[in-house]
This record gives structure tokens, sequence and C-alpha cells, in this order.
């Protein structure tokens, strides 16, 4: 599967740690877009290309990542972010 992520910097993505990212799906159909919140562990090695579900990172002001990562779903966190409205997206998701 193919999934689309936002990250305030395109640093943020390390390999070998557990991240909290708002993931969305690619696969066309119903629910293409739906947004979800997962604890993910992501990796650009040719195996975890191979054998994970493929993600494409964009920065804050719409920079795509040039190439894809590897990427698995380690733990759903659900559908919603808790937090109080109009406020930092990532230091919300930093506190999952």
């Amino acid at each position: 599967m193919e999934y689309l992520c936002h990250v305030k910097h395109l640093q943020d993505l390390q390999e070998g740690k557990k991240i909290v990212l708002t993931i969305r799906d690619l696969t066309p159909g119903k629910r293409k877009y739906l947004a979800r919140v997962a604890r993910v562990e992501v990796s650009r090695k040719p195996e975890a290309l191979a054998q994970w579900d493929k993600l494409w990172a964009h920065s804050v002001v719409g920079y795509k990542d040039s190439q894809p990562w590897g990427m698995k779903v380690g733990e759903e966190l659900g559908l919603l972010v808790p937090g109080k409205p109009y406020d930092d997206i990532y230091q919300a998701l930093a506190k999952m």
C-alpha cells in the first residue's frame, strides 16, 4: 500500500526510531485520502522498501521528498489527535 504524510521538516523522519505520524491512504477507491494517526517505523533500506508499505513525505510548505520511505505501522492511534483546535499539530503528535 502507499501512504502520504506531512512533517514539519523532512529531517524529522529518522530511521530506527518509532515516530507518530498522520498518514493518508493513497489506495484508489472510497478510502483514498482517509487519514489516521499511527506510530510507525520508517526506513530507506532496499529491503524495507521492498517489504513494507511505501510512504511519500511532504513538508508543511508542500516540498515532496524525491524518494519514498518504507513504512511499517507499529500501532494504530486512531483517527483524531487530542488537543486544542488550531494548536500546533506537531506538538500534539509528539505527546502521543
